[in-house]
């Protein structure tokens, strides 16, 4: 599906000379309204996408308008054009998309529907176009100094070369949050205002803002605790490596129907210290029994003289409590759907409901009386 139209102008613009895959190509760096830009219909990651829906409605893929395309690829969940869409509406498009010079989409695609969601959408809602969209950031490449190899090189660059990054971990991000946040604060900006300009630069949203910081705070608490440097480094290297156990415990300590009170809440704290100190917990699952084990006193006792090495016993008796109170649940509901069921009698149920109920009343029975 090819549009008709200008070659981008690059006059003026100085080339930059970029590797693709061990090929040295010339890319022209400017930025260009979304309209310029024509995907890929050839692209192997949509063909099938494109066979679906030219299938879906019985027509070839040049005879289906554009918006019905791209609002077809935004219910394919594993493109998450949505997420997409979300981030360039907020940050605009972050990583050039590679064009030739007629406009032909080389790569990003999915940044181009992601733009043109964004753009159907605001059409639909009779909105002014967004700023993002009329300038998209490319790297243009004169058709002429390509080839069939090139562009397979730079599908290879993009697409199956990685690139090694390594996303920060969850307590590096928490702590620059927190950060922010205190840096913020402490210049007199309000609370509204920090969130709003936390949302603007990091694209994190006020409930999440206030997790992490809640969740650091529980760590600084794990800092101080030090009797030395070396000690010191130790514990935030602890942190390094699994901070999402922090994480964990201020969600099942402090979150939920039932968060711990003022008076349980420091015995359990300095519990779940010692045990991350001296590595006891096996998994993150854990972390839910030991918190809850301060209201079994049986459990309790077993983790505070074994200094936390029972928490394989603590867990299983927390499960098999789990499991009973599951079970007690299940009975309850039965029992207030029972009473809510007016005119209930024996025509108003089919044969195979009152075969469940006699084979519950048999089983009931020899468990009461056995």
């Amino acid at each position: 599906m090819k549009k008709q139209q200008q070659k981008i102008g690059i006059s003026g613009i100085s080339p930059v000379n970029k590797l693709f895959h061990n090929v040295r190509i010339n890319v022209y760096p400017t930025k260009i309204h979304i309209n310029q830009i024509s995907f890929w219909p050839e692209n192997a990651r949509n063909l099938l996408d494109f066979e679906m829906l030219t299938n879906e409605l019985d027509k070839e893929l040049d005879e289906i308008p554009e918006s019905e395309i791209i609002k077809f690829l935004a219910k394919q969940p594993r493109l998450k054009l949505g997420d997409l869409k979300k981030s360039i509406s907020q940050n605009g498009v972050r990583v050039p998309l590679i064009v030739l010079d007629d406009g032909t989409l080389l790569d990003g695609n999915r940044r181009y529907f992601a733009c043109k969601l964004i753009q159907y959408e605001e059409e639909d809602k009779g909105r002014k176009l967004s700023e993002v969209l009329e300038q998209i950031p490319v790297e243009v490449i004169k058709s002429q100094d390509i080839d069939e190899k090139k562009k397979e090189k730079i599908l290879a660059e993009a697409n199956f070369v990685p690139d090694y990054k390594i996303e920060w971990t969850l307590d590096v991000k928490a702590k620059i949050i927190r950060d922010f946040y205190d840096e913020r604060k402490n210049k007199g900006m309000g609370e509204d205002a920090i969130y709003e300009e936390i949302l603007d630069v990091y694209s994190v949203v006020k409930k999440d803002v206030k997790d992490y910081i809640a969740a650091f705070t529980i760590v600084d608490k794990f800092i101080k605790c030090k009797a030395n440097r070396i000690d010191e480094l130790k514990r935030r290297q602890i942190i390094q490596q699994k901070f999402v156990y922090f994480w964990e415990f201020y969600n099942k300590a402090l979150r939920g129907r039932s968060p711990l009170t003022d008076e349980e809440l420091p015995a359990v704290k300095e519990l779940f210290f010692n045990m991350m100190l001296n590595d006891r917990f096996k998994n993150i699952k854990q972390i839910e029994p030991m918190v809850k084990a301060i209201r079994e006193e049986y459990s309790w006792q077993l983790l505070i003289e074994s200094s936390g090495t029972k928490i394989d016993i603590v867990e299983a008796i927390y499960m098999e409590n789990k499991a009973t109170r599951s079970v007690d649940d299940k009975f309850r509901n039965f029992f207030k759907w029972l009473n809510k069921q007016e005119n209930l009698n024996k025509k108003s149920l089919t044969g195979t409901v009152i075969r469940i109920i006699e084979d519950i009343i048999k089983k009931l029975q020899s468990i009461i009386n056995p």
